[in-house]
């Protein structure tokens, strides 16, 4: 097994607390994930290592291994995963958090992020787990609406007017929080980079929080 670093917490008190007695602790966000992961669509351009996997069949534990950093921390219903496909040089994070709704369901956020060199690209998948299995779920009903302009400060630069954003949604670690980062098309990046502008640094990143009793994200004032 090549998993250089696993860090595994005590499970607690909250979400599937019921089943913990039975099971070894992380195996629930772990099983979260491999659901997740077993539903997502078979996208010909996505290069991911999750999506390389799929294509050659590899098993769930063969998958696992692909990445040599693993934390896994139970307690904050938290996995990180950071690997590197050798023979394309691609280097693939994959980030998932649990946001509980009540003691038995939650929200699964997994975002996949996959980098050649300085070019990256994310994708995001929500969906329900509990006791009726995966379920995925639409962004637009978990996520508040968000527009191009409220990522940016102030008017946006002219290699990004006009330009529609994309958004990836990184998971909080600690807390029930969600970071909305905008994500430009890799031709309106080029055009920047071309005229000296970093997009990354021309947009801010939008903090949103969970709330269980609706069962969605809302924009943090």
């Amino acid at each position: 097994m090549r998993r250089s670093h696993v860090l595994t917490l005590a499970l607690g008190v909250g979400w599937t607390a019921g089943q913990a007695q039975t099971a070894e602790p992380g195996s629930q966000m772990l099983d979260a994930v491999r659901q997740a992961v077993a539903a997502l669509p078979l996208v010909p351009s996505e290069g991911s290592l999750l999506a390389w996997a799929r294509k050659e069949g590899l098993g769930w534990d063969a998958l696992q291994n692909l990445f040599e950093l693993q934390v896994l921390d139970p307690a904050n219903h938290f996995l990180e995963w950071r690997g590197l496909h050798s023979e394309s040089g691609m280097f693939t994070t994959v980030r998932a958090a649990l946001y509980a709704k009540t003691s038995r369901e939650g929200l699964l956020v997994l975002n996949r992020e996959w980098c050649r060199l300085d070019r990256c690209t994310a994708r995001t998948t929500f969906g329900w787990v509990g006791p009726k299995g995966w379920r995925v779920t639409s962004e637009a009903a978990v996520i508040p609406l968000l527009r191009d302009a409220d990522f940016y400060s102030g008017p946006a630069y002219s290699c990004l007017k006009g330009v529609s954003l994309g958004v990836s949604y990184l998971p909080a670690r600690f807390g029930a929080g969600l970071t909305a980062v905008a994500v430009p098309p890799p031709e309106a990046v080029n055009v920047c980079r071309a005229a000296g502008v970093d997009p990354s640094l021309v947009t801010r990143p939008m903090q949103l929080s969970w709330h269980a009793s609706a069962g969605k994200f809302r924009r943090v004032p």
